[in-house]
């Protein structure tokens, strides 16, 4: 199957995974449109802000876990993004070989955001800041090779459950970079309110540069 259709048909699966049938019958329609006529116009009006997914929303609440949510609505967002392009390619008259989408699609996250206390200076970092980081990674890499092996149902799949053996690897080197830091890690999953160390309320949010040269990330703000 080409690109677009594997793309589409993921999108549908993970609809269907999580119980959202009406929206996934509509990717069904755009799937149908493609295989029969080779149009993607469908696909372009229905994610757009007057179609039929203009009220689509994943969250934490709807999966279930706010674990659950993240992954799903990132993985959802990485895969429209992808059949976008690829469909923007096709509008075009031009193909899409794995040597482009490779080179183009995604980018290694170089940005952590954790919390950080304006009166103390604490940092910390919760589970769910360490997903927001690792998933920009996990998942593009995930689709790509989804997409070369034929397979992109399948690790759509273990992305939204958090199966994925990559899932548990990138967690792992990312605690490691933060130890390496000093930056505290809380298994958490949600936002730091309360800075543990002072008590104050004065939290905002601190970015991390990924340093290239060692296993730390860099303060970029105090």
């Amino acid at each position: 199957m080409e690109l677009y259709g594997l793309t589409l048909n993921a999108i549908k699966t993970l609809l269907t995974d999580i119980g959202m049938k009406k929206y996934a019958d509509i990717v069904g329609e755009c799937i149908d449109k493609w295989e029969s006529e080779k149009n993607v116009d469908m696909f372009r009006l229905e994610f757009n802000p007057k179609g039929r997914f203009a009220d689509f929303r994943i969250d934490g609440q709807t999966m279930g876990t706010p674990e659950k949510g993240l992954w799903t609505a990132q993985t959802f967002s990485a895969l429209l993004a992808m059949a976008a392009q690829l469909a923007d390619f096709q509008k075009r008259g031009m193909k899409a070989d794995m040597n482009f989408i490779r080179s183009r699609f995604g980018a290694a996250n170089e940005i952590l955001t954790a919390a950080l206390c304006k009166d103390c200076g604490h940092r910390e970092a919760t589970a769910m800041d360490v997903d927001k980081y690792v998933s920009k990674i996990v998942i593009s890499r995930r689709i790509i090779k989804g997409l070369e092996s034929g397979e992109l149902d399948k690790e759509v799949k273990e992305l939204i459950n958090v199966t994925s053996d990559d899932i548990a690897r990138e967690r792992r080197k990312t605690k490691l970079r933060l130890e390496n830091t000093g930056v505290v890690f809380t298994d958490v999953y949600g936002r730091l309110v309360n800075c543990p160390k002072c008590k104050s309320k004065n939290i905002a949010e601190g970015r991390l540069l990924r340093s290239l040269k060692e296993n730390v990330f860099v303060p970029l703000s105090k």
